[in-house]
């Protein structure tokens, strides 16, 4: 894998800090033992340098929790405007870049804004995530989760990702918006390359497939906004066309970033990660059977294992001027890699940290859909697809068990950490 020099990335480089830079040069993201399990590296991270510069990323790393909420509550000097320009936009080819270049940019994606652009389009669009449209797909939820659970609950084995984590936030998210179900793994296809090169070191020789598969999205996004224009129906896509503030509908590049980025793209690849990683948790922590007898406990579980072991495993802020962070100079334009993961163990957060614990008196406040003004829009729908299949999984698996020895095939880029597979058995009724 290619990673740019420091000094081809053009930020700034760091200020003297009084510490010896030495762990943020051991962190790498997308290999190796901080991908498999990052969480030892984290807690080193906190305890010894919990702002470390890392050359590889030209970023800070951010680990405490108490500093990544100073950071999360103040937007006018810790900026999102860079989020979607992220440190590996650095080793695209100028080949990519051209042809990137001939779309609409990045602008107007919830995740890259700032208020009070963001405040607005965040308005428009929570016009379209009320809990009662949230609650109206529960049918759809509940149709799919059946349907794919079905397809495999008498076998005596399963791979929960491939079979049920996978397909189904995607038939949920796209059948919402209103996307034919012939132009689902197209959609996938294209959102998944996409983020790959927002948050991932692309090989050159992927790049140019990539970047035109970008502009094919906006494309699609376009024909499927005219077609709702000219065809309103009672789908997502339809009801964005509608929405207004103050007499004010979104512009035509709103439409495909709200659409193509922060629903179609944004809106199953992190709920496919945290899906599959809660069920590994509760087979790794023996909680199948409490939770089958005392299914009040779901909605707790979904929480403590999101802290537990965040899938959202960080998020990008670019400083707007020198800032001071965690007691360490921070010269202005440089790029903070939040590190959600490592905060949400964080014994400032809550006792014993390192623990899953399903009795906490009062579950903390994770970092897993974020805080704040970027806190995750569809968090909800997310919620909704956890309870329903996992109460499904409850119901129709007695016994499940982790195939020993399977290899997960984790993945992590700069945002997010997700697994290939969860194989599992069961003894079937």
């Amino acid at each position: 894998m290619s990673v740019p020099k420091q000094e081809e990335t053009g930020a700034p480089a760091p200020a003297s800090s009084g510490r010896c830079p030495h762990l943020g040069a051991q962190y790498n993201p997308f290999a190796g033992p901080h991908v498999e399990n990052p969480h030892p590296f984290f807690d080193q991270l906190r305890k010894e340098e919990p702002v470390a510069f890392s050359p590889m990323l030209n970023m800070w790393l951010i680990s405490r929790y108490d500093d990544i909420a100073q950071v999360l509550r103040d937007p006018a000097r810790f900026s999102n405007r860079d989020m979607l320009v992220s440190g590996t936009h650095a080793h695209l080819t100028e080949e990519a870049r051209a042809i990137l270049a001939q779309g609409y940019p990045t602008a107007h994606v919830l995740l890259g804004m700032d208020p009070p652009e963001h405040t607005r389009l965040r308005r428009l669009m929570n016009q379209c995530f009320t809990p009662q449209r949230v609650a109206s797909l529960a049918p759809l939820v509940q149709r799919m989760a059946t349907e794919l659970v079905e397809r495999f609950d008498k076998t005596g084995q399963a791979d929960l990702v491939t079979q049920l984590a996978y397909p189904m936030p995607v038939h949920v998210i796209l059948g919402a918006v209103g996307v034919p179900q012939e132009d689902f793994w197209r959609i996938k296809g294209w959102s998944t390359d996409w983020q790959r090169i927002l948050f991932e070191y692309v090989p050159p020789e992927k790049q140019v497939d990539m970047a035109k598969g970008f502009l094919e999205f906006q494309q699609y996004c376009i024909r499927l906004i005219e077609d709702r224009r000219r065809n309103p129906r009672d789908d997502l896509a339809s009801h964005m066309l509608a929405v207004e503030d103050n007499g004010e509908a979104l512009s035509l590049h709103e439409l495909i970033m709200a659409i193509g980025g922060s629903m179609l793209a944004a809106g199953h690849e992190s709920t496919t990660a945290l899906l599959a990683n809660a069920w590994k948790l509760a087979l790794q922590h023996g909680l199948w059977q409490r939770l089958r007898d005392h299914r009040e406990l779901v909605p707790r579980f979904l929480e403590e294992s999101s802290r537990y072991d965040s899938v959202s495993h960080a998020m990008i802020r670019t400083a707007t001027e020198d800032v001071v962070v965690g007691g360490v100079k921070i010269p202005g334009g440089s790029r903070l890699l939040l590190l959600y993961a490592a905060a949400s163990r964080d014994e400032a957060l809550c006792p014993h940290a390192n623990k899953l614990d399903l009795d906490r008196e009062k579950v903390p406040q994770h970092l897993t859909y974020g805080r704040g003004t970027h806190f995750c829009l569809g968090a909800p729908l997310a919620r909704l697809q956890f309870h329903v299949a996992t109460n499904l999984l409850l119901d129709r698996l007695p016994d499940p068990r982790l195939v020993a020895g399977q290899d997960f095939g984790t993945t992590q880029n700069l945002v997010l950490r997700q697994m290939k597979h969860l194989k599992v058995e069961w003894t079937p009724h």
